[in-house]
């Protein structure tokens, strides 16, 4: 195997792959990226045996076909830094990579890319087209809701559903739910699959924030998605998810409106004071007034006072404030609507103008 590459172009191949690879992993293949050269491309993988990514790129010229397996760590950091614009060149022989560019080589230890664990994605799948950047921002304004290690194991993922009403990405660790919805024009394909908690996150990452069009193909147990010259390919969370409509508290709300900035560094003020474990705030509400309170086991308390438009009935109501502060972190607006429904229900925020993305979080008892 013997081809020469510029900088950007490889670097940017190995970066993307190499984001799945298992540092500390006690399969020494896994933490290896498998470099194949063929029909005038290079073909750059990495595995963790649940996500895989490929991503491929042309390359400056090709002397010799072939492939080999080595650190997706240090191969990758070292392209990275050496000079940009330099053509590098990467030469197999006698088990050993060498990366030369001026003046500069190095060999890497290779491991055979006989033993390579490619993710067997033969099984049959229904192909549609989406917007990078709707699926992106589903992804990323529902992500944080996601559990992380229950023993509900469909919770450590989230509900990517799409069918004749548009597209939807729903999380929730049973204490917190986040839902986003997008239109989807002329589209005819359905899907409603649970994707893995790593594969949503390194999903967002890898996506686009373009309108270009990504090919998602779905299949019983798998779920890939193609994006340019970069395919990303993940297991899929065999399970039933619960039924999220449930989550949404029924019945009249009584509706606050408020700047958000104003509430986010109220939050932050009174989290000094929290009780470090629980991070309780407790809400008074009068009209017009918000009233947040604060303390901890060490008899420390935080209490301030806020201006906002509520007319609804008096109500004592407590939260976790880093859930709220999660919440308030994803909206895009300078205010924030929160509909209460009792001191004993759920809370919905939203933003005031809209019902693209709706957040529930459960009271606590403080």
């Amino acid at each position: 195997m013997k081809f020469i590459a510029e900088k950007s172009q490889i670097v940017d191949a190995l970066q993307n792959a190499a984001a799945v690879a298992e540092r500390r992993q006690t399969i020494p293949i896994l933490a290896n990226l498998r470099i194949k050269v063929a029909a005038g491309l290079v073909e750059v993988t990495a595995t963790d045996l649940e996500i895989q990514i490929q991503a491929t790129t042309e390359v400056v010229s090709i002397a010799e076909e072939g492939e080999t397996t080595v650190s997706a760590r240090k191969m990758s950091e070292l392209c990275r830094s050496l000079p940009d614009k330099e053509d590098l060149e990467f030469c197999l022989a006698n088990g050993k990579l060498t990366v030369s560019a001026k003046g500069f080589h190095a060999d890497f230890a290779t491991i055979s890319s006989d033993d390579f664990p490619e993710l067997d994605i033969s099984e049959e799948q229904s192909s549609l087209n989406i917007s990078a950047e709707k699926l992106k921002r589903i992804l990323s304004k529902t992500s944080f809701s996601m559990a992380s290690q229950d023993v509900r194991y469909y919770l450590n993922g989230l509900f990517l559903e799409i069918s004749q009403e548009g597209l939807k990405g729903v999380a929730t660790d049973g204490h917190r739910l986040a839902l986003s919805s997008s239109n989807l024009e002329g589209q005819n394909g359905e899907l409603s699959q649970i994707l893995p908690r790593k594969a949503v996150l390194e999903l967002t990452k890898l996506l686009p924030q373009t309108a270009e069009l990504v090919e998602l193909k779905v299949g019983a147990s798998y779920l890939s998605v193609k994006s340019g010259n970069i395919k990303f390919s993940t297991k899929l969370i065999d399970g039933k998810y619960p039924d999220y409509e449930k989550v949404f508290p029924k019945g009249d709300s009584e509706s606050l409106l408020m700047d958000k900035e104003k509430l986010q560094l109220a939050l932050s003020r009174a989290s000094v004071l929290s009780n470090e474990k629980y991070r309780g705030v407790r809400f008074n509400l009068s009209k017009n007034s918000l009233k947040l309170t604060a303390n901890n086991p060490e008899q420390e308390s935080a209490e301030e006072v806020l201006e906002v438009d509520y007319s609804g009935s008096d109500l004592e109501i407590g939260f976790n404030i880093g859930y709220l502060s999660d919440v308030l972190g994803s909206l895009e607006t300078e205010g924030v609507e929160l509909l209460f429904y009792g001191e004993d229900s759920s809370c919905v925020i939203k933003e005031p103008s809209s019902d693209s993305e709706v957040y529930v979080i459960m009271p606590m008892r403080l």
